[in-house]
């Protein structure tokens, strides 16, 4: 799948054949990506909003590389997708792909409330969005994420889960 543009920003997303879940691979995979802590903590993070690596990286407080690398095996397994704003990489949850995916991704709260940095997370996530972040398209895409799933909770009429 070709980087797709509008503007100064793009999205990509690797194709994958492992997300279908119909194999072996992308169960193994899946469950992979639940198996370690710090993808568990960024994917919580990910579930308010799109976040650069910089700020993951302050608010994980994990060394630049560390996260990168968590980042990226998300990336393949289907559960992140990327957005460019200029020079900037911005990270967000992927839509689910199939019926695991999405029920993986419902269990995120409950797997997370036993990691005990998830609250000291949440804590400096609100602070860095609060402050629009290192980058600085930050505060615009954050603000962008609030007003889609505000629009998205109107027009369903359900309850706010974040």
């Amino acid at each position: 799948m070709q980087p797709q543009r509008s503007d100064n920003k793009r999205t990509r997303r690797r194709p994958d054949t492992r997300r279908s879940g119909g194999s072996a691979t992308g169960v193994d995979s899946m469950f992979r990506v639940f198996s370690d802590q710090t993808r568990l903590r960024i994917l919580r993070l990910l579930q308010n909003g799109p976040l650069c690596v910089g700020d993951l990286v302050d608010i994980v407080r994990a060394p630049q590389p560390t996260v990168s690398r968590h980042l990226a095996y998300l990336r393949r397994s289907g559960f992140v997708d990327t957005r460019q704003h200029g020079l900037w990489m911005f990270y967000e949850l992927a839509p689910a792909q199939n019926a695991l995916h999405s029920k993986l991704l419902e269990c995120l709260a409950v797997c997370t409330r036993s990691l005990p940095e998830v609250r000291a997370d949440a804590v400096r996530a609100r602070s860095v969005r609060r402050s629009g972040g290192c980058c600085p398209e930050g505060r615009r895409l954050m603000e962008e994420f609030r007003k889609e799933n505000e629009n998205v909770h109107i027009r369903l009429g359900g309850n706010r889960s974040f």
